[in-house]
Order: structure tokens, then C-alpha cells, then sequence
């Protein structure tokens, strides 16, 4: 039985800017030399070993390529856990204080409409979005969204367009982050807490960022659901497009399921 001619591929990171590792099993000068001239016609700068791509390389199509030549390629994984911070482009200052950050991991961030990131801190899971014209920092749910957090920040992100949320860069998106981590170390937390004078009105916030349900909403500050609308617009609070929708929700029963996967590939949230 012949064996498979094989490309074996690593991806290295150095602040944003990817490398990669590549080696050949099973295939023959000849057909590393054409494989080698593909990469090439795709704009992979190929160095020995190493081979350097940019944001006009085409690694899609030298992938199709190379599977259709017969080659098998396998990729090494990164290992679960943390995030490798090297993948991230980031100024030097932004990323010592990325590194440095007491009690705080990060698992992923990704995406752009959304942007989507999450991790732990403090021992409590948070998760970061950004579409639109704004974004939002929340800890103490869970990843599946099964559980309300009990913390958040959010603000707008303005742009000419309303859209920049969902395009921040590394550097802007860690940026947030860090700030609202900063917040909530060192903030006073009692406004979540009930009988808190701000409790209601941190509550009706949560609910205007989509941090929290209105189905949540009512059952913490013991509202009804028009009495949330109301109240939020006395408090000139922006209502949510979706509050008719939920409003109408709020009689029927919760569908019964397994599991929710709120942002599947950190691509998208159903939340």
C-alpha cells in the first residue's frame, strides 16, 4: 500500500503575525518542489521550514490545491487552556498589561460581528461582545447561558457608520476588556445587590445592553414587564427592539432543553 504523501503544519505567533512550521512526510523532492511553487503562486513566502504568509496570501486555495495533488495535510492543534496572547497584535504596553493581570485568564477572542471573547477572572467565567455601536463586558454567567451574570460594563464604541463595534482591532477590543476587569476589581459592587437605591435602574441597564432577559429583569426588581418599559424611559434608558417580543414571552412557559449553546465558534450569539 502506498503511503500518503504528507504535509504536517504548525502555526508559531510572534504579536499578532503568524509563522509556519511546515514539513513533508512521504513525498518526494519532486513533489515537495510543486508543492512548494503552489504556495508560492498563493503568496506564501516559503524559507526552508518556515513559511511566512501575509493578509493577501491565499491559504484556502494552496490547501485545495495541495489536497488535490494527493497530499494529506494535518494541522497540529493548540492545546486547550489560555489563550496563546501571541496571536494577538498588540501594543507593548497593552500587552504587559494584558500579562500581567492579577486572577485573569482569557480562552478565545474572536470574530468581527460580533466581536466575541471570554475567559475567567477572579474564579468567575466573564464574556465580552462588541457589534454595532457598542460593546459589553459581563462576569458571573456561565458559557452556555444557561446562568444570568451578576456583573457588567458596557458603552458605546461611536463610528460615522454604527458599526465599528463589530470590526475593534486586538489592540481596541483588549482595551475594553481591560478597563471593565479594572472596573470590577476595584468598583463598589453594591448596585446588583438588592435593596441597593441603584438597583433597579443597574438592573433596567443590564437589560438595555442585553446583559440580562426582561424575563430576568422583572424577577429581580419584582416589575412587570410594561412597568420595565416605563420605568426605563423615565430613566431615559434605550429600550431593547426586542421588548415587544419578550413582553408577549413573559406568559408562556420556557422551552425545556438539554443545553444552549449561546455563541457556537465564538461567531455568534442567540442570547
Amino acid at each position: 500500500m502506498t503511503a500518503t504523501p504528507t504535509i504536517h503544519w504548525r502555526t508559531e505567533w510572534s504579536n499578532g503575525s503568524p509563522k509556519h512550521l511546515v514539513s513533508f512526510s512521504d513525498a518526494s523532492a519532486e513533489q515537495r518542489r510543486e508543492i512548494e511553487l503552489a504556495a508560492g503562486h498563493e503568496g506564501i513566502a516559503i524559507g526552508g521550514d518556515r513559511w511566512v504568509t501575509t493578509v493577501d496570501s491565499k491559504l484556502i486555495e494552496f490547501f485545495q490545491v495541495a489536497r488535490a495533488r494527493g497530499f494529506h495535510i494535518e494541522f497540529e492543534r493548540d492545546e486547550g487552556g489560555a489563550l496563546n496572547l501571541q496571536r494577538l497584535k498588540l501594543d507593548p504596553a497593552t500587552r504587559a498589561k494584558l500579562e500581567t493581570m492579577p486572577n485573569f485568564t482569557m480562552v478565545e477572542l474572536a470574530g468581527s460581528c460580533p466581536v466575541q471573547a471570554q475567559g475567567h477572572v477572579d474564579g468567575h467565567y466573564w464574556y465580552f461582545r462588541a457589534r454595532g455601536a457598542e460593546w459589553r463586558l459581563e462576569i458571573g454567567g456561565n458559557e452556555n447561558g444557561t446562568k444570568a451574570p451578576g456583573w457588567w460594563h458596557g458603552e458605546e464604541w461611536p463610528t460615522d457608520d454604527g458599526f465599528g463595534a463589530g470590526y475593534l482591532t486586538d489592540e481596541e477590543a483588549i482595551g475594553c476588556i481591560l478597563k471593565s476587569v479594572e472596573l470590577y476589581q476595584t468598583e463598589d459592587r453594591g448596585r446588583f445587590e438588592h435593596g441597593h437605591p441603584d438597583h433597579e435602574r443597574t438592573m433596567l441597564d443590564g437589560w438595555s445592553y442585553g446583559s440580562l432577559t426582561l424575563r430576568r429583569v422583572v424577577k429581580r426588581p419584582g416589575l412587570s414587564g410594561p412597568e420595565v418599559v416605563a420605568r426605563a424611559k423615565t430613566l431615559g434608558i434605550e429600550i431593547p427592539l426586542t421588548a415587544d417580543r419578550e413582553i408577549a414571552a413573559l406568559g408562556k412557559p420556557l422551552p425545556s432543553a438539554r443545553a444552549f449553546d449561546r455563541a457556537p465558534g465564538l461567531r455568534c450569539s442567540h442570547r
